[in-house]
């Protein structure tokens, strides 16, 4: 949507007029900028006469326009003027027209143009009114519209071909309805739109190609409802989208190509529209969108194939989709999140090798499905953190699975974390003195066997179960054994083994101690009575153990 909050008041008097170039024109123009009611700005112009202008086209003459008004220029018209075909190439030799105003109602006109000789010049140009068309030209020198400002309907740059040059629209102004380099070839050279202001205009670069051209948008504003850069091939070369504010309308990057191209989407900002990435192949090279802000819309990369790309101390304030096709990494180290975050593997092929969430903050919802994205190896993957982050990030997986009611992921996203976290204290204790790394190791080994493997950090009851019984036994057997080699028995207090053998004496035995029922018909003599005691604490633990595991179970 054009802001059209500018108005420009033109009037030709009869009065020679030396331009700062030195160039005379017997005619002037003086061209009154009005905002607001407000008068803004009055500058005098040259007018030449357009058929003056035309025929040094036809002789092939170079064309200096610096400083001049141009009313309704046309290369339309001059095709029909000469019976020319709509589609035929018009040669412009050394165009300049810096600082120059083009305004029409019915449109300006360069489609079709070649231009040669010296570099094109619209630095500092006005555009007024009407669309300005330039499809299918042509140019293999540099193209400068730096410092111009676009005030009109359409300004199209359909089918252009650019080659070996430089376009050049820096800090230009594009107060359009709509924008179109649709089908716009960038062969090579440098593509900038570095700080240009598109105002509220509808921008489309759908299928343009810019091959080996270093692009840059750095700084770029964008205000209009839809921006659309579907199917564009940027190819190889530098594609710098640092610090562009894409506005609240909806962005769309749907099956775009990158090739070799080195990706940079810093410090950009996504508003409140539907901002999509889809089905984008990345290429081969990392893709940095450190420092992201996205507002309360949506963001997807679904479907996207990448090396790796970096989100750092991204602001995720929206509903985001990255259930991407294929990558090696995602990086959302120390990002705030505070709407869904989605990796759920499942219905979509989400082919991830590694994700980092180190000092991530969420305030919102995390979807990824522990088996399904194989979390364990995403996180355990990751090189240069350290056990303690591991441990972190597997915590907040852990919440996030509480807070969505996904207990069974819940539980096992809680034992690694508590299995990085038992490793990284151990790690900790060992750099200390002998002493201290005997003391770690002694901790980690208890640790290790009685919390990990006998129930998993009481997330397993039928586990803690079966440690109990493999406890029993154990138990068992030291008391079938013991009193071959040592003074040790298990008699009775009633008189006879009321017809037990050993080894139903030393089960029968082992169950009551560790349940600590006491029975004292069968009671232990010699050192069976220390191993016994140590039964009875192992029984005590152990049934505690289960009690926590069960309960937490089904209060779930």
């Amino acid at each position: 949507m054009k802001a059209a909050t500018v108005l420009y008041k033109v009037k030709i008097i009869d009065e020679e007029i030396v331009l700062e170039n030195g160039l005379k024109h017997s005619k002037t123009a003086v061209i009154e900028k009005w905002k607001n009611n407000h008068q803004l700005a009055s500058r005098k112009f040259g007018a030449p006469d357009l058929e003056e202008i035309y025929k040094k086209i036809e002789k092939k003459e170079e064309i200096n326009l610096d400083f001049c008004y141009l009313k309704d220029f046309s290369l339309s018209d001059y095709r029909l003027k000469h019976n020319l075909s709509e589609t035929e190439e018009i040669e412009i030799l050394s165009f300049s027209a810096a600082n120059a105003f083009f305004d029409s109602i019915f449109g300006t006109d360069f489609s079709y143009s070649h231009f040669v000789g010296d570099p094109p010049s619209f630095a500092y140009a006005t555009f007024d009114q009407g669309n300005i068309n330039f499809g299918h030209c042509r140019c293999k020198t540099s193209f400068n519209f730096n410092r111009s400002e676009f005030h009109v309907d359409e300004l199209s740059f359909r089918f252009a071909e650019f080659e070996g040059a430089e376009i050049r629209f820096s800090s230009s102004l594009l107060d359009c309805e709509n924008i179109l380099f649709v089908n716009t070839n960038f062969v090579d050279g440098k593509v900038s739109f570095r700080q240009t202001d598109f105002e509220y205009s509808n921008v489309n670069f759908q299928y343009a190609r810019f091959d080996k051209a270093d692009l840059s948008f750095d700084k770029a504003i964008f205000k209009g409802d839809h921006i659309d850069f579907r199917k564009v091939e940027f190819g190889d070369g530098r594609k710098v989208f640092r610090r562009v504010d894409f506005g609240d309308g909806n962005v769309n990057f749907n099956e775009a190509e990158f090739k070799e191209a080195k990706i940079n989407f810093r410090n950009a900002r996504f508003g409140e529209g539907y901002n999509t990435l889809e089905n984008v192949d990345f290429g081969p090279n990392h893709v940095q969108f450190d420092g992201l802000v996205c507002r309360e819309g949506y963001l997807s990369f679904k479907g996207s194939v990448c090396k790796t790309i970096s989100f750092v101390d991204s602001r995720l304030y929206g509903h985001c989709d990255f259930r991407i096709k294929k990558g090696q990494l995602l990086d959302f180290s120390h990002s705030i999140f505070k709407d869904i975050l989605d990796f759920q593997a499942g219905e979509e092929e989400v082919d991830l090798q590694t994700l980092k969430i180190e000092g991530v903050k969420n305030l919102g919802k995390i979807f990824i499905s522990w088996e399904n994205n194989n979390v364990y190896k995403l996180l355990t993957s990751q090189k240069g953190t350290s056990l303690e982050s591991k441990a972190k990030q597997f915590n907040l997986l852990k919440v996030s699975y509480n807070s969505n009611g996904e207990y069974a992921y819940e539980d096992k996203a809680y034992v690694a974390f508590k299995l990085f976290e038992m490793k990284h204290n151990y790690v900790k204790s060992s750099r200390k003195n002998f002493i201290g790394k005997i003391r770690g190791s002694l901790v980690y080994a208890f640790h290790w066997l009685v919390f990990y493997k006998a129930g998993l950090f009481a997330t397993a009851p039928l586990r803690v179960f079966i440690s109990m019984l493999a406890v029993i036994t154990f138990f068992a057997s030291i008391y079938i054994i013991l009193p071959h080699f040592a003074n040790a028995d298990i008699l009775s207090s009633v008189g006879g083994n009321e017809g037990l053998s050993m080894v139903q004496k030393s089960f029968y035995h082992s169950a009551i101690t560790f349940f600590t029922i006491g029975y004292g018909d069968f009671y232990p003599s010699g050192h069976i009575r220390w191993i016994s005691s140590v039964e009875g604490w192992a029984g005590v633990f152990l049934m505690s153990y289960f009690t926590v595991a069960f309960v937490r179970k089904i209060l779930r």
